[in-house]
């Protein structure tokens, strides 16, 4: 038996070295479950060039494709795919549902990452609204339509779910809520309490993260704070702007990171901040900073609504500066519930959402995916 995994950039596009991105992460967590499950695993991606990559334990084919990732290039991932499925026992796995094209006769399951068109625009006139509108819900249909050529969607929030539950009259596909995950540390990383409070940052460097929502809030903390230390840690198109702004400031450093080295960098902060403005899932950056034991700061977008209790185990806002600002502010200055949110953070990491409990939930639904008849 083979799974087939297809998702648009695993490997770099001329397959010489990792793609950077949560998805990638995942893929790369979910192989080992699909080994352990019985399956040989192939990875199909979109490359400038034709290869076939060896990983040791599974395989990686490059099918050479223009730098667009529609139709076209998820139709050919496909149909190169379909060469080695063997329809009555193997498995077909959409990295991503994006990447859904039509319906293929033999099981097959693809992974929902949470509500991507919910970027907002700051202000726009009422033609321009309605087009904008139309444009949001032509991205849903669509939506709709892929989801619901699969036998099994595993979502990483109850966001997409509900969504999907109340617009669609019709809904063929299984729904399975696997939320995402974070390595775990042995014990609670034990925090110095020391004066200075070291605060974290750390996404990509894309607008709708939230680099500029927290870089306009940096600047109004760092002149009102002389303790707090802020480590700003990533890459991505928005790093001028964040370099721009808070370059000047002694108090803030810049880092880069392979994503295995999360949890060690965040190990020795106080405070993670993760103000997405749209467009998430059950954030990685989110659930690392918890499991390293940070104190965080989180908005009430997409999934992270089913990680965070709102004074309980962080702290959920909504995604503008003031809010920002008085929560960042509060936390700096109360030392006792800064500790609490810490410790109940990684108690939630550990009792719901650490690497092996996702392990666990896969290992489950492979099984049950394996005994139901293929169409």
């Amino acid at each position: 038996m083979r799974a087939h995994i297809i998702y648009f950039n695993y490997l770099n596009p001329d397959g010489n070295g990792m793609s950077i991105g949560g998805i990638q992460t995942y893929i790369t967590n979910l192989i080992p479950v699909l080994i352990e499950c019985g399956y040989e695993v192939s990875v199909y991606q979109r490359s400038i060039i034709d290869f076939h990559k060896d990983m040791e334990s599974y395989d990686v084919y490059g099918i050479s494709q223009p730098e667009n990732y529609g139709r076209k290039v998820s139709k050919a991932l496909l149909a190169k795919a379909l060469l080695y499925i063997n329809r009555s026992e193997d498995l077909l796995v959409y990295g991503c549902e994006t990447c859904i094209t039509k319906k293929v006769a033999c099981r097959t399951v693809a992974i929902q990452h949470g509500i991507s068109w919910d970027i907002p625009f700051e202000k726009c006139s009422k033609s321009n609204y309605f087009r904008h509108y139309l444009g949001k819900c032509l991205l849903a249909w669509r939506t709709n339509k892929r989801v619901n050529k699969v036998d099994h969607l595993i979502c990483v929030d109850y966001n997409f779910v509900n969504w999907h539950r109340a617009i669609s009259p019709y809904t063929r596909t299984k729904h399975v809520v696997i939320p995402n995950f974070s390595a775990l540390p042995p014990q609670q990383p034990e925090k110095k309490h020391q004066d200075n409070i070291n605060i974290i940052f750390a996404r990509r460097f894309f607008i709708h993260r939230g680099t500029r929502l927290f870089t306009n809030v940096a600047k109004s903390l760092l002149s009102k704070h002389a303790n707090i230390y802020i480590t700003i840690a990533g890459t991505g198109p928005d790093a001028d702007y964040i370099h721009r702004e808070l370059d000047s400031f002694q108090n803030v450093n810049f880092i880069t990171y392979n994503s295995e080295k999360s949890l060690k960098i965040h190990q020795d902060k106080d405070i993670a901040v993760i103000p997405t403005i749209a467009s998430e899932g059950t954030s990685l950056s989110l659930l690392e900073a918890m499991a390293a034991g940070c104190a965080v700061i989180c908005t009430n977008v997409g999934g992270m609504t089913n990680i965070i209790i709102d004074g309980y185990n962080g702290l959920m806002i909504n995604p503008d500066e003031d809010s920002l600002y008085k929560a960042l502010d509060r936390l700096i200055e109360d030392k006792l519930l800064r500790g609490r949110l810490q410790a109940k953070a990684y108690e939630t990491i550990k009792e719901a959402f650490s690497l092996n409990i996702w392990k666990s939930k896969w290992a489950q639904i492979i099984k049950n995916i394996k005994q139901t008849p293929s169409a």
